[in-house]
C-alpha cells in the first residue's frame, strides 16, 4: 500500500496543472533530479534519483524506436561502502501503458541493452520499445568491467542486491518515473531474460508474484548453487591426480562429432540437429564404452579414453552429481549435460590449472565456481580447486545453503503467480553447454507435479529447441516472445503453434521449425523441405 501511495504521490506532484500535458521535450527534460524516496521502494535503500534524461527525436541517426524520452537513474544503498544500483528506462512518447524489463547475465555488473529486441527476437521486427513499450533495466546493484567478476560478493548488500534484490528496487524506482512523466505506473509489467536474466525473470515471478503480469524466461540459471558446486564437482574430475581427468581438445571435438552423427537421424532426418536427445542417451554408454581404451592402449588425445577420463571427468558432465545434503530448493543433485548427444564438453585448452583458473586455457564452470567460491563463500580468499571439498560440513556448507537461499530460482509451487493472471514462458536449448537442459526439464516437471498438469498448462509454458546452445548454436531461434506472452496475459491465448526462425550465420540461416512445447519434438514428416517447419510436427516419440 504505501508503495502505490508514493507512486501515486509522484506522480500528482509531476502533474499538477493536468489541463494540458507538457510537450514530451519538456515533460523528459523535467525528470532530470526527480527524487525518488525510500518509502516508494518497496526494498530497503535511502531513495533514487534520475541522474540524466533525454529526448530522444524519432529522426536521431540510428535510433529505430521512434520518440522517447532516455532516464539514467540510480538508486542509493542502505550500506553506505554497498554500490549503488544504475538503471536505464525509455519512456515512448507514445506509451502502451505497459513496461518490459530486461534481465542481465554472468555476474552482471551493467545495464544490458534495453532499446534493441527482446532476447532471441526477430531480426526487421519493430522492437518492444518502438511497439510503445516502456523497456528498463538495471545493472544488478554493482558496476563492473567483466561480466565475470565476482568480488562484488564481499559487500553483503551488493550480494543481496545481485541475487534478487535489484529486481524490484530497479523496477518500484522505474515505476515512480513513470508515474511522474505519465501519471500513471504501467498497466501490466513483463519480465524478459536469458541466463542470469533468466532466473531474474523466474526470482520476479516467485518473490514478488503481484508485481509481475508474465515472465519470459531463457536457458535459466534456476538451480544457481547446483550449478555452482557441479562447476567445483568437474574441478576434482578434471584436474585431481596431475589433471589425469583432462580430456584434450581433439578428443572432445571427436565425441561431439561422433554423438552428432550417431543422433542426428533419431527426429527421421539428418539436418545436423539433435532434436531427440531422450531417445539419443539410449545409446550413450555404448558409445561411451566404444572409446574406452583397450588393454595396451594409452589414450593417445583423439584415440581413447582413459578410465578415469570415463568414470571421472565424463560421469560427472553427462550424469552430474548426488551431494549428502539438499540445497534450499530440496534438492541434493545438479543433472548432467548432453555431452554424448552432441554438444561440446568446454574442458579448456591445456591440462595444467593456472591459478587462478581462467576460462579458456581451463574449463569453464571451474573458473566461474572458482569466482563464485572465492568471493561468495570464501571472503575474498584464494582456494585451490583441487582441495576444495563442497561434500563437506561445516561454515563452507552453512554459507551454500545461505546463498542457496538467497539466489535459487526453482520454486515449483507458483500457485500465487498463477492465481493473479500471471504467465510463465520457459525456453531452454538442447545443445546449451552452460545450463543443463535436463535441469530446467526438471525443474517445469517438478512445477506440474506441485500443481497439477491443468494448473500448471494453464499459466507456464515449456520449449525445448533443438540446436539452440547458450545464446547460439547450430540452430539460433527467433521468435516474437514478447508478443505471444501479450497475447496469453491480454486474451488468454496461448503460445502454441508457433514458428521460430534460424537467426545464424550458417547456410541454414532463415530455416523455420515449429516450437515445440516439451517433451514433443519436431519430427519430420518423411516428405518436405527440411528448412521449412510444414515439414516437420511435434511429437513425443
Amino acid at each position: 500500500m504505501k508503495h502505490t501511495l508514493a507512486v501515486a504521490a509522484l506522480a500528482a506532484a509531476a502533474l499538477p496543472a493536468m489541463a494540458q500535458p507538457r510537450p514530451p521535450a519538456e515533460a523528459c527534460a523535467a525528470l532530470t533530479g526527480l527524487r525518488i524516496p525510500a518509502a516508494a521502494i518497496t526494498l530497503p535503500t535511502t531513495g533514487a534519483a534520475v541522474t540524466a534524461a533525454r529526448l530522444v527525436p524519432a529522426n536521431e541517426a540510428g535510433n529505430p524506436n521512434g520518440e522517447y524520452c532516455r532516464v539514467m537513474g540510480a538508486i542509493a544503498p542502505v550500506d553506505p561502502q554497498a554500490p549503488e544500483i544504475r538503471f536505464q528506462a525509455n519512456l515512448p512518447t507514445h506509451w502502451n501503458r505497459k513496461a518490459l524489463q530486461f534481465g542481465g547475465g554472468g555476474y552482471n555488473g551493467r545495464i544490458p541493452a534495453t532499446t534493441g529486441p527482446e532476447v532471441h527476437g526477430l531480426e526487421g521486427a519493430a522492437t518492444p520499445l518502438a511497439r510503445g513499450f516502456l523497456t528498463f533495466a538495471g545493472d544488478s546493484g554493482h558496476q563492473a568491467e567483466s561480466a565475470d567478476d565476482a568480488s562484488f560478493a564481499l559487500n553483503e548488500e551488493a550480494l543481496h542486491n545481485f541475487g534478487y534484490a535489484h529486481i524490484r528496487k530497479t523496477l518500484d524506482a522505474v515505476r515512480a518515473v513513470a508515474g511522474a512523466r505519465y501519471g500513471e505506473a504501467p498497466r501490466r509489467v513483463y519480465f524478459n531474460g536469458g541466463s542470469t536474466g533468466g532466473r531474474e525473470g523466474l526470482t520476479a515471478a516467485m518473490r514478488w508474484p503481484e508485481a509481475y503480469d508474465g515472465i519470459i524466461s531463457w536457458y535459466p540459471v534456476s538451480s544457481y548453487m547446483g550449478l555452482r558446486l557441479w562447476g567445483a564437482m568437474l574441478g576434482r574430475a578434471v584436474y585431481d591426480d596431475d589433471a589425469a581427468g583432462w580430456i584434450p581438445p581433439a578428443m572432445v571435438t571427436r565425441i561431439a562429432q561422433e554423438s552428432l552423427a550417431r543422433c542426428d537421424g533419431l527426429d527421421g532426418v539428418a539436418d545436423g540437429l539433435v532434436s531427440n536427445p531422450a531417445a539419443c542417451r539410449a545409446g550413450a554408454s555404448a558409445a561411451l564404452e566404444a572409446l574406452r581404451c583397450k588393454a595396451g592402449e594409452t589414450g593417445h588425445p583423439a584415440h581413447c579414453l582413459t578410465a578415469t577420463q570415463i568414470d571421472r571427468t565424463m560421469r560427472v558432465y553427462h550424469q552430474g552429481y548426488t551431494l549428502p545434503y539438499a540445497f534450499a530448493n530440496g534438492l541434493n543433485d545438479y543433472l548432467g549435460y548432453n555431452s554424448l548427444e552432441g554438444i561440446a564438453m568446454q574442458l579448456g585448452s591445456q591440462a595444467a590449472l593456472t591459478s587462478p583458473p581462467r576460462s579458456g586455457p581451463n574449463a569453464h564452470h571451474v573458473d566461474r565456481a572458482y569466482q563464485f567460491f572465492r568471493y561468495f563463500v570464501n571472503g575474498g580468499r584464494d582456494l585451490d580447486m583441487r582441495r576444495l571439498d563442497v561434500t563437506a560440513e561445516g561454515p563452507q556448507r552453512e554459507r551454500i545453503l545461505e546463498i542457496s537461499r538467497l539466489f535459487d530460482a526453482s520454486r515449483a509451487d507458483l500457485s500465487a503467480f498463477a492465481a493473479r493472471g500471471g504467465k510463465l514462458i520457459l525456453l531452454q536449448g538442447n545443445d546449451d553447454p552452460s545450463v543443463s537442459p535436463w535441469e530446467n526439464a526438471r525443474f517445469h516437471q517438478r512445477i506440474v507435479q506441485a500443481m497439477g498438469a491443468e494448473r500448471a498448462d494453464g499459466f507456464a509454458r515449456f520449449f525445448l529447441l533443438p540446436g539452440l546452445a547458450h545464446g547460439g548454436g547450430r540452430f539460433a531461434p527467433q521468435w516474437g516472445s514478447v508478443s505471444a506472452l501479450d497475447n496469453w496475459v491480454e486474451n488468454g491465448v496461448p503460445p502454441q503453434g508457433q514458428v521460430v526462425v534460424d537467426g545464424t550465420a550458417s547456410p541454414t540461416r532463415g530455416r523455420t521449425l515449429p516450437l515445440c512445447a516439451a517433451p514433443a519434438f519436431p519430427r519430420y514428416r518423411g516428405e518436405g523441405d527440411v528448412n521449412r517447419a510444414a515439414s516437420f510436427v511435434c511429437a513425443v516419440e
